[in-house]
Order: structure tokens, then sequence, then C-alpha cells
């Protein structure tokens, strides 16, 4: 009796096993609702950032200068990371997109960041980590229109005001 349930049961085992992967199958194929201009755009400002990236640990201001809006509060964001480039003879730099928030042609990508400024008569370098929003403007073409928070650039004006005396 016991013998004719178990070979009883391995045939149903079977047939409730293939089932269920079928029933998986199915469920897995649903089509994508992802629209693919909004791929493409996703694509297009995780690039910008990169590029952003490789501009400044490549030290290449070319590209900032032709990213960057012509405004006076990026204006001085440039003279920053020049700064940076003639301080600092090696810059590591490591971004961490954490959300992409679109309004129409405005973006914003807050990141995570942390980094390493060495010059060559430091033993250690300097690291530092935070937390900004980048602001970009643009659907095809993006352009950078503000930076927000705790920005890796300009880390040479802020080791300079750490490394001043404190007057009392």
């Amino acid at each position: 009796m016991i013998a004719w349930i178990v070979s009883r049961a391995r045939p149903l085992a079977c047939w409730t096993v293939l089932g269920l992967i079928g029933l998986v199958a199915v469920a897995c194929s649903k089509a994508s609702n992802i629209n693919p201009d909004d791929a493409a755009r996703v694509r297009k400002i995780d690039a910008t950032v990169e590029r952003i990236r490789q501009a400044y640990t490549g030290k290449d201001a070319s590209v900032f200068h032709s990213l960057f809006m012509p405004l006076d509060s990026l204006r001085k964001l440039e003279e920053e990371i020049q700064r940076d480039f003639a301080v600092y003879d090696r810059i590591a730099l490591d971004l961490t997109i954490d959300r992409v928030m679109v309004d129409g042609t405005d973006v914003a990508v807050y990141f995570h960041w942390l980094g390493q400024w060495q010059r060559a008569t430091d033993e250690q370098p300097l690291r530092e980590r935070g937390h900004a929003i980048l602001r970009l403007v643009g659907h095809q073409t993006l352009t950078v229109s503000g930076v927000d928070g705790d920005p890796p650039f300009g880390m040479a004006d802020r080791r300079i005001q750490s490394d001043r005396p404190r007057g009392r």
C-alpha cells in the first residue's frame, strides 16, 4: 500500500514542480514597463556624472568649462576646482548616486562621495567624504546649473581654512 502511494506521489510531485516552473516563467516574461526614452535619459545623466568625476580626477578643466552654465556661483566653483588642481598632485574620487529626481528639464542627482587628495610633500592623503546634489538642466544635452550640499570640489580652500589658527 505504501509503495503504491509513493509511486503515485512521485509523478504528482513532478507535475506540481513543472507547473510551478511554468507559472514562474509566465510571470517573469511580462513586458517591461520602462520607457526607452526614460532609460536613455537616465543613462545620459549617469554618463554626465561620470564625465564630471573623470574630469576632476584627471584634472581636465575644459570639461567643467563646457558643462557649467555661465553663472557666478559656477564660475566660483570652477576657480575652486582650478585651485584643487594646482595644490594636489593626485585626486581620487568615488561617487555613488543615491537617487535622481527629474522634473521636466530639471534634474537633481543626489550622491555620496569619498575622495583622497594628495600633495607630493604629504605622506598621507587628505581623506574626506560627504553628500551633495548636482543640479543639471536639459534633455539631450545636460549642463550643470548648480551644486548644493557638501560637494567634493574646492578641497584646497577647505584645507587652507582648517589650517589657519583660530583667533580669539
